[in-house]
């Protein structure tokens, strides 16, 4: 089976190149550039000054030769992009990791924090965990969140699969069916909750008192499987 290369986001460049050479040579540099959109680097003797972005890289550079930036600059680079759809994404990118000081206006992006919040409540269930590991099983108590209402367990596996939890030092294990329910020791329960209340003799969140192996065989709880 033939196997075909992806294409190149950027598709010619020029690394650290003497602001003397544009000077000098601005034709040359600008007959192959051509219209090409991009990125381009400014630096000083520092490192680097100043990160732009342009559908024209040519005229954009040469401007630099003028404005503001004129006499912070010593070298430049440019890389060419096969489309200008991805310009001004990358730009932000390099210039939130860099923070290049000739940059005035810092872009936020488009973060939503969709993902900051995600690994904290991540970080609160391992802290969880690790105080219900030092302590026992009370940190582990919440109220029923509308979350765990709503969620089915008969969405969770295809086959029988054993749940186990270690609590007080003692090993439970029991079975969570395709239909969803949970056998523990010869009783049925149409809940995790109900069936971790059985062992806790209080009211605890279910999804995160059992445990099961995925099928990548590593071990999580329910709640990750929601």
């Amino acid at each position: 089976m033939k196997k075909y290369k992806s294409k190149s986001l950027v598709v010619q460049s020029l690394e650290n190149v003497s602001k003397v050479v544009f000077r000098n040579y601005a034709p040359l540099i600008t007959e192959l550039i051509g219209r090409s959109p991009g990125v381009y680097a400014l630096y000083d003797d520092m490192g680097l000054y100043y990160v732009g972005k342009s559908v024209d890289l040519k005229g954009r550079v040469h401007h630099h030769l003028k404005d503001r930036h004129k006499a912070s600059w010593t070298h430049f680079s440019l890389y060419l992009f096969r489309h200008e759809h991805h310009v001004d994404e990358i730009e932000s990118l390099l210039i939130r990791i860099a923070s290049p000081k000739g940059n005035r206006v810092k872009p936020k992006g488009r973060s939503d924090g969709s993902m900051l919040k995600e690994l904290k409540d991540k970080v609160k269930e391992q802290q969880r965990q690790d105080l219900d590991g030092i302590f026992g099983f009370k940190s582990l108590v919440h109220k029923k969140t509308r979350k765990e209402s709503n969620v089915s367990l008969g969405s969770l596996v295809k086959r029988n699969t054993a749940l186990f939890r270690t609590y007080k030092g003692k090993e439970y294990k029991a079975i969570l069916t395709p239909e969803g329910f949970i056998r523990l020791r010869g009783k049925i329960y149409k809940s995790p909750s109900s069936a971790g209340k059985s062992i806790v003799r209080h009211g605890c969140n279910g999804w995160r008192f059992w445990y099961l192996r995925n099928e990548n065989n590593d071990i999580v709880s329910l709640d990750e499987l929601r």
